[in-house]
């Protein structure tokens, strides 16, 4: 008895190590040419889609192809509860528990258990499987449907509609965010979308949904997004191709979510072309975003642009610039109303002196604090220079009238140093050149300014 029991587990250590080197050089290596040395030319795979059977050797290299063509990342597998029995000399039936981990776009893992039934025969080059066939153990298959081979990367979409949903379902529980799914065709049709994905948007169901954006998601994606949205899926033209982009969906109530798309281009039971995306909402995050970069380019003080962003200002409208003004301001004698009025004081000045600008100037006009008591302004379409400095007398005598009211002791005036031309400059040339004019206008009289035309 004990030594049958040795020449059993002989014999079923070979089938066994077969099986988990056969699944090892498909699942894990991705190993085209590998997996293949392990089948009999006579291989037969039997798959529920129309189209998904391989009676032969080339078949089966067909179907592999067209799988890791779709799905190239290495997928982990166990082996649990192997059996076998002894059909006839030489072949062998087998069955055992396949148990899949797929690493999903957030990094969780979504584990897929699988019922294999193999047969293996002996050949004289050694042991190659000649029926190969899986389907999946789990509550949302019906009963006699079948995976095929390929179930990891088409097992989805060969389910009924309603069952895909609810498997989609179960992974997006697993997901940071939903699932939405659309045909490669213009506008791209709704193809699926799963509970969470409704949620998010507001919707109490998927017709409701449908029947909003007609059908189209396209419909639901900002209207400025949309040309961005289209370019991108034109750049993942082959099966298994994935893509990663942002952009705004809009909800139910007519508002508008941040969102992060992740897909990848597969497709549908009809056969026809389909992305499927893990939709994840990061609306939040761009605003905390939005903040920090407001912040960048903001002068805490005075609410107009700092520095930086006065220079990513002008540099913007330099590029449809014609013809522009860029003006150096100074607050003489600043430094007596901190000195006599103290530093509260002060920093009101210079926020009285911020909001004089923005009033007197055009809002599309540049003002920035330059930093200290310095202040800026860019200014395009400016071909007649009499306003302009109708304007600077203004505003000059404006400053001078404020800081007798409010400040008479600091005697602070208003020097502005400015150039105007047609050339393309950046925002440090016309700095140094502005300050140049504005050096010379508080070098011999303050409180006027100056405007020089650049030699172009």
């Amino acid at each position: 008895m004990a030594r049958e029991t040795e020449e059993r587990a002989a014999e079923t250590e070979p089938v066994r190590a077969l099986l988990e080197e056969f699944f090892r050089r498909y699942l894990t290596r991705r190993d085209l040419e590998g997996t293949l040395e392990l089948v009999d030319d006579g291989i037969i795979s039997i798959g529920s889609g129309e189209g998904e059977i391989a009676l032969d050797k080339t078949a089966f290299r067909a179907l592999l192809e067209e799988e890791f063509s779709a799905l190239a990342q290495p997928i982990r597998f166990t082996l649990t509860e192997f059996t076998q029995r002894q059909r006839t000399e030489g072949v062998w039936d087998c069955f055992t528990h396949l148990q899949t981990t797929v690493t999903l776009p957030g990094g969780q893992r979504a584990a897929y258990p699988m019922r294999v039934t193999a047969a293996v025969c002996r050949r004289p080059d050694g042991l190659r499987i000649q029926m190969l066939h899986a389907s999946e153990a789990s509550l949302y298959m019906e009963d006699g449907e079948f995976i095929p081979l390929k179930f990891i990367s088409r097992g989805v979409e060969s389910l009924s509609r309603e069952t895909r949903l609810d498997l989609l379902e179960i992974i997006g529980q697993i997901m940071p965010g939903g699932i939405l799914g659309g045909y490669m065709e213009p506008d791209f049709p709704l193809y699926v979308a799963n509970e969470r994905m409704l949620r998010m948007l507001g919707y109490d169901s998927c017709e409701e949904f449908e029947q909003e954006i007609n059908g189209c998601i396209i419909n639901s994606i900002h209207p400025d997004d949309r040309a961005y949205v289209t370019g991108e899926m034109a750049t993942i033209p082959n099966l298994g191709d994935q893509y990663e982009m942002q952009y705004r969906m809009r909800k139910k109530d007519g508002s508008y979510l941040w969102i992060h798309d992740i897909g990848r281009r597969t497709l549908s039971a009809d056969g026809r072309d389909a992305v499927i995306s893990v939709i994840i909402d990061i609306t939040q995050q761009m605003r905390v975003q939005a903040t920090l970069e407001t912040e960048a380019v903001t002068d805490p003080m005075t609410g107009i642009y700092n520095r930086k962003g006065g220079r990513l200002r002008l540099e913007q409208q330099m590029q449809q610039a014609d013809r522009y003004l860029f003006l150096m301001m100074d607050l003489d004698n600043f430094k007596q109303v901190n000195d006599l009025y103290g530093h509260k004081e002060g920093d009101q000045a210079l926020c009285t002196m911020a909001q004089l600008l923005q009033e007197r100037f055009r809002k599309s006009d540049m003002v920035c604090r330059v930093g200290g008591d310095e202040f800026a302004v860019f200014a395009v379409g400016c071909g007649d220079e009499a306003p302009v400095r109708q304007k600077l007398d203004a505003l000059i005598e404006e400053y001078r009238q404020i800081m007798l009211r409010r400040w008479p002791a600091a005697r602070s005036t208003l020097s502005v140093g400015g150039v105007c031309g047609t050339r393309r400059r950046t925002f440090a040339e016309l700095y140094q050149m502005a300050d140049e004019v504005l050096y010379e206008v508080k070098r011999t009289q303050k409180g006027r300014h100056e405007i020089r035309c650049l030699e172009e």
